[in-house]
């Protein structure tokens, strides 16, 4: 193989287009690639902190709608204790569950008078004297039925005795206990 001879203008040109390729490398990369590469890197970084606050407002708003279920839940027992331990004596509705209470069971309700009421630690027991009349089984499924209702009532010191009258049986006395909640 023939070794190939340059000239010192040919040297020179060769010389001079690897210095301006070098320049321009040079150029290309200080001035366009690494500051690109930077802005890259720095919304990279960016992105990744915005969709971490993201993923953790979504955790957020998870945790916040299982909190609105739990207080809708918790309001739902409070009305629901409410309504078996209430917090005022509710008269007319205890009026109106004994009256219905009454017509469903035959039951002749002949007087109901307040006997006072009594506070307990945490609750209030609000007593009343009611006087019936009706057949024996109707009064005991009265009484059953009072004991079943929503609002926490108890029924104490029951009295019977016999009638001659052809509609009912039994003249029964008792004492309803009704509980308020002191709260």
């Amino acid at each position: 193989m023939d070794k190939i001879q340059l000239t010192k203008e040919q040297m020179g040109q060769i010389a001079a287009g690897l210095l301006f390729g070098g320049l321009f490398i040079y150029g290309y990369l200080f001035y366009f690639w690494l500051p690109t590469a930077k802005k890259i890197e720095e919304n990279t970084k960016k992105v990744a902190t915005i969709e971490a606050d993201i993923n953790k407002a979504k955790m957020q708003k998870a945790k916040y709608k299982n909190l609105e279920a739990k207080l809708v839940s918790l309001r739902e027992e409070k009305d629901a204790a409410q309504k078996k331990l209430p917090r005022d004596r509710k008269l007319p509705d205890l009026l109106r569950t004994i009256t219905a209470l009454s017509k469903k069971h035959k039951i002749n309700v002949q007087a109901i008078t307040p006997a006072g009421s009594a506070p307990v630690e945490y609750f209030t027991r609000v007593s009343y004297i009611i006087s019936l009349k009706g057949n024996y089984h109707d009064v005991g499924r009265f009484l059953t039925a009072l004991g079943l209702e929503e609002r926490i009532m108890t029924s104490e010191n029951l009295t019977m005795g016999a009638t001659n009258a052809p509609e009912a049986s039994v003249n029964a006395q008792f004492t309803l206990v009704a509980y308020q909640y002191n709260g």
